[in-house]
């Protein structure tokens, strides 16, 4: 058994008392443009902060569920990782008050310029919400690392790899569904097409750190199927339809770097 209760003291010694853990007060010139502000920033977790830190608390719990569905934790295990899942909360709320405060120090003119520099400096923590607080570089995952046994974490690995696998497959079946009616495919186009989809998603060995939209899904989908083109010894798409695959790989370069960091696409 590794001892939990030094990794406790470290967190708690390095983030500094976690109990009062409620931001400072921001004290507003005008508070419905700061509300507005907040609900930029918590509009997918109930737009506003008590809402966000109870679902966050929530996700922690969740967090464990998840994981003994693979492999069971002790309570010491747990109270690590509840105390490390407290600490990136209070990560995130520190830089959500810094964001305030330059906020309120912004001119409070109802102007657009002003408007899209307030969204734009609220932006980072909403994607940071959207992506999970709890991904890689977070404390949960450094202190999950450590408080889970070998084989506790190969057994983990395992599972998430085989359930992102399974939604992988699932996304990959409605794009293909879309992507039949918009291109007239045949059935035999469909079928080809699910299997390239199939062998590469059993390629797969990582999860990615983050929660993906699913526009990242139907990339790369887009992409796989592009390369497919070259792949297979004989080609699935007619011309025209390897025209629409192209065109569409092209409107979606932007999303290639965050793709290429997961390891889904080379």
């Amino acid at each position: 058994m590794k001892p939990f209760g030094w990794v406790a003291l470290f967190i708690a010694i390095l983030l500094g008392t976690l109990g009062g853990m409620a931001p400072n007060q921001c004290v507003a010139q005008n508070q419905i443009d700061l509300a507005q502000f907040d609900s930029w920033i918590f509009q997918r977790h109930g737009r506003d902060e008590a809402r966000c830190r109870s679902a966050l608390k929530k996700e922690i719990e969740l967090r464990f569920v998840r994981i003994e569905q693979s492999t069971p934790l002790t309570e010491g295990q747990k109270d690590a990782l509840r105390l490390a899942g407290h600490g990136d909360i209070k990560r995130f709320f520190d830089r959500v008050n810094k964001a305030r405060e330059t906020f309120l120090n912004m001119e409070q003119d109802n102007d657009n310029r002003n408007i899209n520099e307030a969204y734009q400096l609220a932006s980072p923590l909403q994607q940071e919400l959207t992506q999970g607080i709890f991904g890689d570089g977070s404390l949960v995952q450094k202190v999950t690392r450590y408080v889970m046994t070998e084989e506790q974490a190969t057994e983990l690995e395992e599972r998430e790899i085989e359930q992102f696998r399974a939604l992988f497959s699932a996304q990959a079946n409605l794009f293909l569904a879309t992507l039949g009616r918009s291109m007239a495919l045949t059935a035999k186009q469909q079928r080809q097409l699910q299997g390239h989809l199939k062998k590469r998603i059993e390629q797969i060995q990582k999860t990615p750190s983050g929660k993906l939209h699913v526009s990242f899904y139907q990339t790369v989908f887009i992409k796989w199927i592009a390369e497919s083109q070259e792949e297979e010894a004989t080609s699935i798409l007619d011309r025209e339809q390897t025209k629409v695959i192209e065109n569409l790989a092209k409107n979606a370069q932007g999303a290639l770097p965050r793709l290429k960091k997961e390891g889904l696409i080379q």
